[in-house]
């Protein structure tokens, strides 16, 4: 009977033993196994991280560099240039390059580390042109968490600035006032009518409505301070003080407008008849594709018939008095900022214009013809309408332009001013602005090329 005991008491001993090995080999198992998921998902935790410092440094430089504009057909470096200039004056010396500089070579910029926390997350980025046919700016951000890193990138591809810019009727950089009678009115639709201006930190008002003055329109400011002054009767939008529904159509604080650059040298060339002290024009006179030649300050007189490109060199100062029949464009040369008293237009008489495209199918009309839309493009110059012009078949613009008297008519296109000095309406003067497809800049004007994010062209690596 002992002998049994013995042996059954060394058989549990052995099974202890088994099930301490088995029990021993599980523990290990599973502490490698828990160690193998800790290791997992501190791995995924540091994936994630970098994929987020890579899409949040992209958001940040691409809040930077959206909307850029870069020189008129700009060349690879050209591009590379615009963005390192932005990124330079947003980063270097900053606290966020640890008080250092972004790097550039000629065909890669790059921004260095940018620490983001105190867990030392960080991300930095590299800039090159991706497609130098099309101008598309690669913008690739690296994020790194750890042992971990990871890449993003978004392209910017090159486009055409201005927006629905010509969607105004008016549009100045300066402040604009309307007294007496005057009005801006909608040939159709009101929206035809909308007024603009972009004159901020003037010690004037924005806006300076008085008397009887009507704009069919709603106003708008880029300052989010602008001031507004009504003083009687006055009507935007439909609305007035007396109803309340004015206010409705006011808006402040639309924020900034490109407004477009002026190229008279699209029609320059036609101008070939020259103008000067000895040629006469006053009279029964008509003249085709002429260029005005510095210093003549001409009087057109009497019964005056244009035709064509007339082109003004600067200094002038350009009158027509009578009765003009004009079918064509006025431009100038870029008389430059603040001469506009020096560098005049002034149509005093009874003004009939048609568009080029109402000119003759003949050799030197026949290219012209192609190109209607604007009826005056003056840089620098000062223009004042004191007759009644009846219809203008294109954009008006120039450095400052005033209406008074009776002076008034309707433009099929927007009206420009460039400087800050007010766009004045006084007494019974009007427009009628009748521009029902603002879709394109017109001949003559342009917006400087920017680039602009592709939401499409998003990678990851």
């Amino acid at each position: 009977m002992r002998r049994t005991r013995a042996k059954r008491s060394g058989l549990a001993s052995v099974l202890a033993l088994i099930f301490l090995a088995l029990f021993a080999i599980l523990g290990v198992a599973y502490a490698s196994m828990t160690q193998s998921n800790m290791l997992q998902a501190s791995n995924q935790t540091h994936v994630q991280t970098a994929r987020m410092q890579a899409e949040g440094g992209l958001s940040y430089l691409s809040y930077l560099i959206n909307g850029l504009s870069v020189a008129r057909a700009p060349t690879e470096q050209d591009l590379l240039d615009a963005v390192e200039a932005k990124l330079r004056a947003a980063l270097d010396g900053t606290v966020n390059l640890n008080y250092g500089t972004i790097r550039r070579d000629p065909n890669v910029i790059t921004v260095p580390s940018i620490v983001t926390d105190a867990q030392g997350h960080s991300f930095s980025a590299q800039v090159y042109v991706a497609d130098a046919n099309s101008g598309a700016v690669r913008v690739r951000v690296y994020g790194y968490a750890g042992p971990v890193s990871r890449s993003v990138s978004l392209d910017f591809d090159l486009t055409g600035g201005g927006g629905n810019f010509f969607d105004y009727g008016v549009a100045a950089q300066g402040p604009i006032s309307l007294i007496g009678n005057a009005s801006i009115r909608a040939k159709s639709d009101p929206n035809e009518a909308k007024v603009l201006t972009t004159v901020d930190n003037d010690p004037n008002k924005a806006y300076n409505l008085a008397g009887n003055a009507t704009l069919q329109g709603d106003i708008s400011a880029s300052d989010p301070n602008a001031v507004v002054s009504l003083t009687g009767n006055v009507s935007i939008g439909g609305g007035t003080v007396w109803n309340g529904k004015i206010y409705d159509h006011i808006h402040l604080g639309i924020g900034p407008v490109e407004f477009p650059e002026i190229d008279p040298t699209v029609f320059e060339p036609f101008a070939t008849n020259i103008v000067d002290g000895s040629t006469p024009t006053n009279g029964n006179k008509t003249f085709s594709n002429i260029r005005i030649k510095a210093g003549t300050n001409p009087t057109f007189s009497g019964n005056i018939t244009l035709n064509g490109v007339v082109f003004v060199e600067v200094p002038n100062k350009v009158t027509f008095s009578g009765n003009l029949d004009f079918t064509g464009v006025l431009v100038t040369q870029d008389a430059g900022e603040d001469t506009y008293n020096q560098n005049t237009i002034k149509f005093a008489g009874n003004t009939t214009t048609r568009g080029v495209e109402d000119l003759p199918d003949t050799p030197d009309y026949h290219t012209l013809r192609t190109m209607p839309g604007s009826f005056l493009l003056a840089p620098g110059f000062g223009t004042e309408f004191v007759g009644n012009f009846g219809t203008v078949n294109g954009t008006m613009a120039a450095e400052k332009i005033s209406l008074t008297g009776n002076a008034g008519g309707e433009v099929k296109g927007t009206v420009i001013t460039y400087s800050k000095e007010t766009f004045s309406m006084v007494g019974n003067s009007s427009l009628t602005i009748n521009n029902p497809t603002p879709s394109i800049p017109p001949p003559g004007f342009s917006f400087r090329p920017r680039i602009r994010v592709n939401p499409d062209s998003y990678r990851e690596y």
